[in-house]
């Protein structure tokens, strides 16, 4: 089958299962499988591509029907520009947490050791470590699922001596020899209440402990309000992913005394959807 041919059938099944940019998608599957850059697919329009790799693609097509997630079909994900790897068990990196990223970048340059709280896929630490070369951390996640997948993009990205994995389901029972210049982390922040509700992909297939906050979605933020501040330098900071503008509001009411409100940020929709204190 000619490829432009074997393209146009998968734009048309995933338009006909409502996913909501089929071209890009079929795009992304097709240059997965035959190994191209998606940019250059347009060279290969009158290639003709074998039965085997046809069946590869349309059968993830399949299970983008089925609504899986396509990072989890391609088994990686982007983020920072750089390509993560994920799969089943641990959560997908989303491009606004890529906005808390830049803001500690910004506010911590001096920085040299922090720690980044339900880790998952390490996106956010390894991409830290990645852009200040004087930073060292300590990645902290409940799943043992999540950080083989944390454990194996440290290992891509060479920084074993500077990323240490810590599977810890109660941030109470850990204790550190060094204070954190700053504390990261996007924790599970959906009510339990609202789990239900969630698109297809992420409720049927994203973890389930890595979404539910409890029953407001503060769980662990109450937590770590409890934790943290002995964890940080004075003057270090603390910065959190939060559920959306109104969740954000009520942990800026929650946060202990010592935690001076430093940065409110706001995501693409115009949510409020990230917040860093400051330690006195």
């Amino acid at each position: 089958m000619l490829f432009r041919e074997l393209r146009r059938l998968c734009v048309e099944k995933l338009t006909e299962c409502a996913v909501e940019r089929p071209f890009y998608e079929a795009d992304l599957i097709a240059a997965k499988c035959l190994g191209a850059d998606k940019n250059m697919l347009i060279t290969k329009y009158d290639d003709e591509i074998s039965p085997h790799v046809c069946a590869e693609i349309f059968s993830m097509v399949e299970l983008r029907c089925e609504r899986k997630p396509l990072s989890y079909i391609l088994g990686e994900a982007e983020f920072y520009g750089r390509v993560f790897e994920v799969g089943s068990g641990v959560l997908i990196p989303r491009p606004e947490t890529e906005l808390l990223v830049e803001a500690i970048l910004r506010i911590a340059p001096d920085a040299r050791y922090f720690a980044d709280w339900c880790t998952g896929s390490g996106c956010i630490g390894v991409t830290l470590l990645l852009e200040n070369h004087g930073l060292k951390g300590v990645g902290v996640d409940a799943s043992p699922d999540a950080l083989r997948y944390a454990a194996a993009n440290v290992k891509k990205y060479g920084l074993d001596t500077r990323f240490e994995l810590i599977q810890n389901s109660d941030p109470a029972q850990l204790v550190f020899n060094t204070r954190f210049d700053f504390i990261a982390a996007n924790p599970p922040y959906i009510a339990s209440c609202e789990m239900d509700g969630l698109m297809r992909d992420v409720r049927d297939y994203e973890p389930a402990m890595a979404l539910d906050g409890g029953d407001e979605g503060l769980d662990l933020y109450k937590c770590f309000f409890e934790i943290f501040p002995a964890m940080i330098k004075e003057g270090g900071f603390c910065a959190f992913e939060t559920g959306g503008t109104m969740q954000a509001e009520r942990l800026l009411e929650l946060a202990p005394p010592m935690f001076v409100p430093f940065e409110k940020i706001y995501d693409y929709s115009g949510a409020l959807r990230h917040l860093i204190w400051q330690k006195r």
